[in-house]
């Protein structure tokens, strides 16, 4: 029993389920439907409403005239039959204005029921309260048969709207003990066929309903499936044309016989035309389009021989005549019977790819010409140490040709113990990456051993990765004898010139020491020796420290101290030749400024040369000044002074070695002390220069880091 009151629980929830007005309680079908049921049900009330009025009319004729088939209709009841039709008229008056009510359109359900009961369970109420029983059978069949046609949905409607005039009559009437009117009074109200009837008649009615609901169903879903295909085919077709149209590469599709058959806006600006309509004018794109009309031979050729070219470049004539190249990706399309239909592809114009390939050609060309015209032995390897090229110098000094020389590695060229230093360069040089210099021995092709530089570079890929490096051979043999000859004669120098120097002023100044009795020459003669040998020593002392300098580098001592400190005592050493030629400096180099990490004797060389060399190259009356400030991180020191000043040219060159100014008053020098000062600042980290015009003094100056 609970199991059956839950399947009529369902059967009337599904029955008068309602639409949301925002669709989230039921499908798009369930809406159609239901809009479909309220539109139909607009009809049906009209004709019930008629079809009760026509029955009313027979009974008003058969009360007038009297009908002999309904001369059995006891005549007490007649005039009570116009009460239930009168019921039925306002019943059915009442839904029709329901139906155009915005309940109505929501719930076309309860308009439906009570379309269905206005006729068949409102008479059977009047007859209950007449204390008959009425089995109107034809009323029955026609509310049915009429819902079931007009109506061929929800059939769970339909089937509540028959149990609730069924279940009224085969329930209630027995239960009040009711009968049939006179004179079948004394036949029971239901028969065994009266039931088979009603059940077969109701079943094959629902079973049209549901039939064509579910029909209905599978054609709403299909057309919705169809209208999305539709739309998903308009979108697709939309963005395939969009590509199509907007593409950068020229699309299309050409016939065996030299047509176009479609072309797209890219295709047609490659080609120079303004739309695609003139290319697909083509008659014979053989001799319309290619220079060498070949080429479309040889491209149906392939085509036919491999289902489809890639790649396949040629020159093409533009709409004014100009050349251009172009590069066609295509494939035949053919039929189920494998008959050709046309070809289909992309073109790309590729003439400024050419232009760039011939110019990189054109630089490699140039490139090997230059590395091969280097006099100096050049070679590169990739990442695994194999050579994979080098130049005529390199192949000319080792005595191998290139065939001997591209995909090997070193120990294929050079002897073991100097191929595994090589190596284990290599190795650190792909490890650390960047540069690397070294010296070491190489063997010539005639067997003689090379003290040489390698300077080495690794280079990356376009992604990054280490693509190998290049190395350049610079033979140092020559400049190795060269700087043994220099070391003797500097040797000599120091031993057979300074030696004799040094051993002529001790004698001097042991003369000098000596009272004026006892000295053969006039005093002044001996002061004059005395001096010229100190220039000599002094001369010899400037070029070997020079060529200490050039050859080993400046060393030096560092300790942190103040800079006035050094100016201070650079202008106390030099105080007897400033005050000899009359020169005022001024020292504006402040006791607060920060301290530097500097070489103090090797910084006091430099402003003692810088002044010196203002007093040298300017007459007597100078004025110089000594100045430092700090900036960022640095410190910028400067000896101005307001003499005959230099042209541009002599600035260039004044920290040159041997380079001597035009206005020396002292001319023997050696142009040294300007190169040793550069030398030194540059060893300190820094820089020095100088700011000068003729007439108009000069400002030489240098920094320090701090």
């Amino acid at each position: 029993m609970a199991t059956v009151f839950r399947t009529v629980q369902k059967c009337l929830k599904k029955a008068f389920s309602v639409t949301s007005s925002h669709g989230d309680a039921i499908s798009d079908y369930e809406a159609w439907r239901d809009r479909f049921l309220w539109q139909r049900l607009h009809l049906a009330l009209w004709i019930a409403l008629i079809l009760v009025l026509t029955f009313s009319f027979r009974d008003i004729y058969d009360a007038l005239f009297h009908l002999k088939e309904l001369a059995e209709v006891p005549r007490e009841f007649k005039p009570l039959i116009f009460v239930v039709y009168g019921a039925i008229v306002l019943s059915l008056l009442s839904c029709i204005a329901l139906h155009r009510t915005q309940f109505g359109r929501r719930h076309p359900g309860f308009v439906f029921l009570g379309l269905s009961w206005s006729i068949t369970l409102v008479e059977q109420i009047w007859a209950t309260l007449n204390n008959f029983a009425l089995p109107d059978i034809l009323a029955w069949f026609l509310v049915f048969l009429s819902q079931a046609t007009l109506m061929p949905v929800r059939w769970t409607l339909h089937l509540v709207s028959q149990l609730g005039v069924l279940i009224y009559y085969f329930s209630v009437n027995p239960a009040l003990g009711i009968k049939l009117p006179p004179p079948d009074s004394d036949k029971p109200i239901y028969s065994v066929t009266l039931i088979l009837a009603v059940f077969w008649y109701c079943f094959i009615c629902n079973l049209g309903v549901y039939l064509y609901d579910r029909l209905q169903h599978s054609e709403f879903f299909a057309r919705r499936e169809l209208e999305t295909a539709y739309q998903k085919l308009g979108a697709t077709e939309a963005k395939y044309r969009s590509i199509f149209e907007n593409a950068i590469e020229g699309i299309f599709q050409s016939t065996a016989d030299g047509r176009y058959i479609t072309a797209n806006p890219a295709l047609a600006r490659i080609y120079g035309y303004s739309s695609p309509e003139e290319v697909t004018a083509f008659t014979d794109i053989e001799h319309q389009l290619y220079v060498d009309p070949n080429r479309r031979a040889e491209f149906m050729r392939l085509i036919e021989e491999y289902g489809s070219v890639d790649e396949f470049e040629s020159q093409i004539y533009r709409k004014d005549g100009s050349i251009v190249w172009i590069s066609e990706k295509a494939y035949a399309v053919r039929d189920e019977n494998g008959k050709l239909l046309y070809y289909e592809g992309l073109i790309e114009d590729i003439t400024k790819r050419k232009q760039v390939e011939e110019a990189l050609q054109e630089q490699l060309i140039f490139l090997r010409v230059l590395i091969n015209t280097i006099p100096t032995p050049v070679y590169y390897k990739n990442a695994e140490g194999v050579y994979e090229g080098c130049n005529k110098a390199f192949e000319e000094d080792l005595g191998l040709s290139k065939e001997q020389i591209l995909g090997k590695s070193v120990y294929d060229i050079a002897p073991k113990d100097l191929a595994d230093k090589y190596h284990q360069a290599d190795i650190e040089l792909f490890k650390q990456r960047g540069i690397q210099s070294y010296e070491g021995p190489v063997i010539y092709k005639d067997g003689s051993k090379h003290d040489v530089i390698f300077y080495k570079a690794t280079f990356s890929k376009a992604d990054g990765t280490l693509g190998g490096m290049v190395g350049v051979i610079l033979d140092i043999s020559q400049r190795k004898r060269t700087e043994e000859a220099l070391r003797v004669f500097f040797h000599a120098v120091s031993h057979d010139l300074r030696n004799p120097v040094l051993g002529t002023l001790m004698v001097l100044k042991n003369l000098l020491s000596r009272s004026e009795e006892k000295i053969l020459l006039p005093r002044s003669i001996l002061e004059r020796m005395v001096q010229s040998s100190d220039r000599q020593l002094n001369l010899i002392n400037s070029l070997m420290e020079a060529h200490v300098s050039e050859v080993q580098g400046v060393v030096l001592q560092r300790q942190t101290v103040q800079l006035h400190t050094v100016v201070e005592a650079a202008i106390a050493d030099l105080e007897p030749m400033l005050r000899e030629n009359q020169v005022l400096l001024t020292n504006l180099v402040a006791a607060d400024l920060p301290k530097v990490n500097v070489d103090s004797t090797q910084l006091w060389r430099v402003y003692s040369n810088l002044i010196v060399n203002a007093v040298k190259h300017n007459p007597p009356g100078l004025s110089i000044t000594l100045d430092a400030t700090v900036e960022g991180d640095k410190m910028c020191c400067t000896v101005s002074d307001n003499g005959v000043g230099m042209s541009q040219q002599q600035s260039e060159h004044l920290f040159d070695l041997y380079f001597r100014g035009g206005n020396v008053r002292n001319s023997l020098s050696l142009g040294l002390g300007l190169y040793l000062c550069r030398q030194i600042i540059t060893a300190h980290g820094g820089e020095i220069g100088v700011k000068s015009a003729q007439g108009e003094g000069a400002r030489f100056w240098f920094t320090l880091p701090l």
